[in-house]
Order: C-alpha cells, then sequence, then structure tokens
C-alpha cells in the first residue's frame, strides 16, 4: 500500500513506556505502508520542563505513593466539573507549546498516543490553528477524562467497553475500537522453540512478571507468590537494578532493560503485569494469557477488571490469589488454552488493517 498521508507527525511523551512504544510502533508502521510519506516522531509535550516535571512525578508517585496516582484518577472520574476544569487548563499550555512545532511541520495527519499532548491539539483545532487529521490513540483500557477530547477528529480504545466510556464522557466525540498500537513482532510463535533459543527451561511452567518500565507494584511478593503457585518465574525489572540484584541473589532469572520482550512472552505460558497498558496488549497480541496481580489503583485496576470482564484476563487482587490462578492454570490446560484463544482472537485485527482504513477516510 503506497497510499496515504504525505506529512505525519506521531507524537507521544516519555511518562512511562507505554506512550512511546505505541508511537514507535504506529510510526514504524506507516513508514512501510505510505513510503511516500515523511514521518516523524516527536516524544515530548514540546515543553522540556513540563517532560521532565510529568516524568520524575509518574516515577515518584508510581514508586512511593501510587495510592495518590489512584486518587487523582477517582477525581477525574468522578467529579466531571473538575476533570473539565483541569483539562482547559492542561489542553491550553499543551496546545500553546504544540503550536511552533506544528506550524514548523505543516502535517497533513497528527497522531497523539498521550493525553495532554491529544488535548493540546484539542485547543488547536478548536481556534482555527490546525487544519490536520487529528488521532487520539488510547494505550489503555481503561478511559479516564484526559483521554477524550471533542476537538480531535477521531478516538481509538481497544475494547466495546472502553468506547462506550469514552462516549460517556465525550459524546460528541468520533470514537472507535481499532487494534492495539503493538510492534509487529509480538504475534503468536512457537513456544518450545523460542525457549530454546532463550536458553529458558523447556519443561517449566514459565510466568513472566512485568511491573512496566519502573517494575512497580510489589514484584517480589508477587514473584514469591507465583513460585508458591508452582511457576518458575522470569522477571522483567525494567530500569529497576536494584531489584534485578535481590531477585538474581535468590536465583530467580532476573532481566533488566530488554529488546527481547517479544520472544520472552511468546515463551511465556503467562504474563503476569502489576502495571496493565502496553504489556497486557502485547500480551494478547502474541496470545500468551494475562493475569493482573495487585494492579496499581487508578487506570490499573479499572483496566484489569474491564479486561476481565471482556474474557482476555484474569484479576488477582492478592498474593494469594496469584498462587491460586497459578496453580489452578498450571493444572488445567484446558482453561489456559481457552484464555489464549481469546487473546489470540483479539490480536486477529492488526495494525495494518487499521492504518489502511486511516488512510481511506483522510
Amino acid at each position: 500500500m503506497d497510499e496515504g498521508p504525505q506529512r505525519v507527525l506521531v507524537l507521544s511523551a516519555p511518562v512511562g513506556e507505554g506512550h512511546v512504544a505505541a508511537a514507535r510502533a504506529l510510526a514504524a508502521r506507516m513508514r512501510e505502508l505510505w513510503p511516500a510519506a515523511e514521518v516523524r516522531e516527536v516524544e515530548s509535550t514540546a515543553g522540556p520542563v513540563r517532560d521532565r516535571v510529568l516524568q520524575r512525578s509518574y516515577a515518584v508517585t508510581m514508586r512511593f505513593a501510587p495510592g495518590l496516582y489512584g486518587l487523582g484518577y477517582d477525581l477525574l472520574v468522578r467529579l466531571p466539573r473538575f476533570a473539565a476544569l483541569c483539562k482547559r487548563v492542561a489542553a491550553a499550555r499543551v496546545g500553546r507549546s504544540l503550536a511552533p512545532l506544528l506550524r514548523a511541520e505543516h502535517p497533513d495527519l497528527v497522531v497523539s498516543t498521550y493525553p495532554m499532548i491529544s488535548g493540546g491539539l484539542a485547543w488547536l483545532r478548536e481556534r482555527d490553528r490546525l487544519t490536520a487529521h487529528t488521532v487520539a490513540v488510547v494505550t489503555d483500557v481503561a478511559v479516564h477524562p484526559f483521554w477524550v477530547w471533542a476537538g480531535v477528529d477521531e478516538t481509538w480504545t481497544l475494547l466495546p467497553a472502553s468506547r462506550a466510556q469514552a462516549e460517556g464522557i465525550a459524546p460528541e466525540a468520533e470514537v472507535r475500537v481499532a487494534a492495539a498500537a503493538v510492534d509487529k513482532r509480538f504475534h503468536p510463535g512457537d513456544r518450545p522453540a523460542t525457549r530454546r533459543a532463550l536458553g529458558l527451561p523447556e519443561a517449566a511452567f514459565l510466568v513472566l512478571v512485568t511491573g512496566g518500565s519502573l517494575a512497580f507494584g510489589g514484584i517480589e511478593g508477587v514473584t514469591d507468590a507465583v513460585v508458591a503457585g508452582g511457576g518458575e518465574p522470569v522477571v522483567l525489572c525494567g530500569r529497576n537494578a536494584r531489584l534485578r540484584h535481590r531477585l538474581a541473589a535468590r536465583g530467580i532469572t532476573a532481566l533488566g532493560w530488554t529488546d527481547r520482550v517479544p520472544e520472552l512472552i511468546t515463551a511465556a505460558d503467562l504474563v503476569l503485569t502489576t502495571a496493565g497498558g502496553m504489556i497486557a496488549s502485547e500480551s494478547l497480541a502474541v496470545g500468551t494469557p494475562v493475569l493482573f496481580a495487585r494492579p496499581i489503583p487508578g487506570h490499573g485496576k479499572a483496566g484489569a477488571r474491564m479486561t476481565e470482564e471482556a474474557g482476555l484476563g484474569l484479576v488477582c487482587p492478592g498474593p494469594e490469589d496469584v498462587t491460586e490462578t497459578v496453580r489452578r492454570l498450571r493444572d488445567h490446560p484446558a482453561e489456559r488454552e481457552e484464555l489464549a484463544a481469546r487473546a489470540r482472537a483479539f490480536g486477529e485485527r492488526t495494525l495494518d488493517a487499521e492504518l489502511e482504513e486511516l488512510a481511506s477516510r483522510l
């Protein structure tokens, strides 16, 4: 396919890795599908100081006071007038920062994977300062008010329930259920061959444990619960070097930052996450069942619940639930395969198909 836009901006922000990973996946597929297009990625809200504050405050809050994040999420969801005020302030600030970039690039398509950036685009559109077609890509199952803006041309969500949430926030918005924005390397593969290539035990019941790039969510306790359930944990520690050293000292396979996540998900019998978000979408694309263990407050808990209600994962509120669920899925492969089949069905619609349809609407 070589039809499509000529100049594309894909915008994200370095607040957690999920937003950036989604943007990079989108940009990579666009370059392949639309070879004549100039596709530029910008990983910033166009305010360097703002980027640093957002990044550091998110990291500190998630590591030391996740309850505060959950409180903020709940306030936005339960108090729409408060949310509307916060959105107006944030959209204006980000919109003003983005304006010079958009003037310089004059794109005909802008895609955002970060909610505040989507708000900035909506603010510019409402003031006739942006003519490009705009798309807001929601990377979480749970949709909070900052994800949805009436001034954006279309909003992509992951599940029908996600779309319903978005339409409840902004009834006038154009909302679609779309394929997850994941790298094309995330697809069903050969588990035994992948284990051999990675040097992982072929006969073990492998559980890939992750808490996102910051490895938050009580990973050590969750790992112990996996072991108690008869699972062999492989832990993604991200940038948390202290956690990696502690787990490695106990003889547990603990990995730092790695680009082999697609293979590790393929090799695993289960993926257990305390973060949700992108890793859950990537696991579903591979067809590996997902467990949400002690999901983080706010969008983590909400998204885990919605994913479970859609039949695409299981929620384990505490360590004892992790142990029981790992043991049950280990001992009952039919139940595990049923989860895997639903995951594969979720991943059947591809990002390529989504982008081809988008091109037809431009």
